[in-house]
């Protein structure tokens, strides 16, 4: 059972490898458990952000590596934080190009959402779900402009 004083955090590094994107997601709902009521928006908003480091960053280079890191406050928030090699950030969505479609996902279940970092150093992006009694949330923060999280968990 989830108790209102106890806060989990986690941090696990994987290879840059499009099979290890389950993986994240595995990592982050068995930290989360049984008692966060929206677990499928955590795998999914963890799946996307682990899939864009594989996909669009350096980290999905032979040897490449991605972290995920976690911080689950019960009845308050699930912080999700990817951090991968670097690699030049692109945000466009055009009829036929995929691009960017993990960040409209991620906009859609995060109430706030941001990025740090630069090509050359790697990004560390996070999304935060704030709990709620009903999946259906309103009022979620628009993304990058937001205040940003320290990236030391």
């Amino acid at each position: 059972m989830l108790d209102d004083r106890t806060m989990r955090r986690a941090e696990c590094r994987l290879p840059g490898e499009t099979e290890q994107v389950s993986a994240a997601r595995r990592f982050v709902t068995n930290l989360v458990g049984d008692g966060w009521l929206d677990i499928g928006d955590a795998a999914l908003l963890t799946g996307e952000l682990a899939n864009n480091a594989v996909l669009h960053s350096a980290s999905g280079l032979p040897g490449g590596k991605f972290v995920v890191r976690v911080i689950v406050r019960p009845f308050r928030y699930l912080l999700v934080e990817v951090e991968d090699e670097g690699g030049p950030w692109l945000e466009t969505v055009g009829d036929d190009d995929e691009r960017g479609r993990g960040l409209q996902i991620i906009r859609v279940l995060a109430n706030e959402w941001s990025r740090a970092g630069s090509a050359e150093t790697g990004w560390i992006v996070w999304a935060r779900i704030d709990w709620a009694e009903s999946p259906k949330r309103v009022g979620r923060a628009p993304g990058p402009a937001g205040p940003m999280i320290p990236a030391a968990l």
